[in-house]
Parts: structure tokens; sequence; C-alpha cells
């Protein structure tokens, strides 16, 4: 067992030392991650606040965060499969929502004013399913984890294998009070317990995308306001049925993100050239801005917009 932030250097470090790292967490049973699970911002992913270092953002009022350890197996011996392990393409995204996830819930077309807690989150391609654990941990209102039929019984492992996460839990909660009859004496502290409350377990389901009753049983479970995906983008004659998918899962409020690196040419093409279509805008995140140490990994951002959904509404109507 390995654990990520012990073994792959901060973005900005030598990248073959990264490569190492990856490499050796590719390589891994299971690989431990740990998330920060702020008080407030990171359950909620209010504003902007959560910096990703843990430490109290004045700005925002967030308090510190709290951090949960995910425990994931991976299984190198899925060969029809990519889903047996944790790509680099995973933990760029993960660390893009760690430090976006309260811009990206606060701005359109999401706009949650309550943030995660709010938002329905789906993941295409979840493999071991680290990156929906993640943002699970966070406080998503609703958290669904898809892949194909081949890929579910890992998944499924490694959700019951963290379901501890989503638990009520016992939290030490301290309370100020001066002693009575001395108004100068100082104050004494007292430590109370306090049950938090449980986060929504992510639920898995089988999503070949070229399944029809696959795509509409996902789809009923939405609208999600979050789409992620990772490591999708591999043969050119998936690329159709996965924007469709997308387009299908989502709503006028959605937002899509799809981390890849370049594993067939062909295919990476015809998506950046369809992307718009799955829900109306779609941009390639400039790597400065994904801030990444592996320059491989390629985030788009894919954006609902309103006349792509009445269109939507109009062409079922006509049928």
């Amino acid at each position: 067992t390995l654990h990520y932030q012990s073994v792959v250097p901060d973005a900005g470090a030598d990248g073959d030392a990264a490569a190492e790292g990856f490499f050796d967490l590719a390589n891994a049973r299971c690989v431990r991650y740990t998330v920060a699970v702020g008080e407030r911002e990171a359950r909620e992913g209010r504003g902007g606040g959560e910096q990703g270092d843990g430490e109290t953002n004045e700005a925002s009022g967030s308090s510190r965060a709290d951090e949960v350890e995910l425990v994931v197996e991976q299984d190198q011996s899925l060969h029809d499969s990519c889903g047996g392990i944790v790509w680099e393409s995973a933990y760029a995204l993960e660390q893009y929502m760690r430090l976006n996830i309260g811009r990206i819930c606060a701005s359109p077309p999401v706009k949650r004013k309550r943030g995660l807690s709010r938002c329905k989150v789906l993941e295409l391609g979840a493999g071991a399913g680290l990156l929906g654990l993640a943002v699970a941990a966070r406080g998503a209102k609703a958290t669904v984890l898809t892949d194909h039929p081949n890929a579910m019984p890992l998944l499924e492992r490694n959700v019951r294998r963290n379901s501890a996460l989503f638990e009520p839990r016992a939290e030490p909660v301290g309370k100020k009070r001066k002693k009575r009859g001395d108004a100068n004496a100082d104050t004494e502290t007292t430590t109370t317990t306090a049950t938090s409350k449980s986060k929504s377990k992510p639920k898995c389901m089988p999503l070949d995308w070229t399944n029809d009753a696959h795509v509409d049983a996902v789809a009923r479970e939405g609208p999600f306001e979050i789409i992620l995906a990772t490591d999708v983008v591999f043969n050119e004659k998936l690329v159709t049925p996965l924007l469709a998918a997308i387009r299908a899962c989502g709503g006028p409020r959605t937002v899509a993100y799809v981390c890849v690196q370049e594993r067939c040419a062909a295919a990476f093409d015809a998506f950046r050239r369809a992307a718009s279509s799955a829900l109306g805008t779609a941009r390639e995140v400039p790597r400065e801005e994904l801030g990444f140490v592996d320059e491989e990994c390629v985030l788009f951002e894919l954006k609902a917009t309103r006349d792509a959904f009445a269109d939507a509404r109009r062409e079922l109507s006509v049928e």
C-alpha cells in the first residue's frame, strides 16, 4: 500500500521524480489518499474558501480542514478495461476539484448558493473510484459512480471499503464559560460530543455508453450538476457515445470536467472537435490553471447552455 501524498511531489517539483511516483502507485495493490474535508468550505463547497492547505481562509471564514483517508484497491489484471488502476488524470482532476469546487458550484451554470451539498455528482469511467469517493467525502448531495460492467466488482468493493466515511461520527465540541460568581476568573472549557450528519454514500451503477438502457437508468438519477470523467478518451468509436451520455445525464445547470492523457490521437482529436456538442460550450483548461505535475494531463471543461437544452426539449416535443 502506498500513500499518494507521500509518493508524488507537489506540482512544480521534478517531473522525473513524479513519473517514478506514479509508476509505483500504478503497481501498488492499494493506494491511500488523504482528503481535506473542511468544517464548512470543503463539505459544502461554498465560495472559494478552501485553499487546499487545510488552513483557515480569513476572507471566507472557513475553519481549519479535517482530514480523512481513502483506501482504494487496484486490480492490474483487468486487461480488457483501464478501470483497474488510478491513473494520473484522476489525481489531476481531484486536485483541480479540491482547489476549485467552491467557485465551480457558485458560478454559472451551476449557481448553487449552498455549494456542493446541493449538487448531484456523476462520475463516468470511475474505475477504482478514488475521484468520486473524494468528492462524496466532501459532502456532495448525491454521488453516482459508473463504469463498464466488467469494472463494477472493483468499484463496488472500494465503496464498501470506505463506507465508514459516510456514517455519522461523534466529534468533540468545546464550550467556554466563566466560573460562577467570579467575573474576573479565567474561562474554563468543557468538552462534549456531538454527532455529525452522515454524508451521502456513493451509489454504483453499470454504464456502457453504447447501452441505451444503462444510459437511461443513470440519467433518471439526475440531472447532475457536476459530471466528472478521467481517461475516457481512448477509442475514436466511443467518443460520440461518451458525449451523448454526458448530455443525457446533464441539464441546464450542468458542468462537466473530462481529464485525459492522449492515448489515441484520433480519439483525442475527435473529442476535442466535438466536445461542445455535449452541453453547449467547451474549453481546454490552460495548463497553468490545471497546475498539475504531470503535464500530459489535459482538462476539458464542458458547460451547459440553456439554449442547448431548450433545443433538446423542442426536439423531444416534436418526436
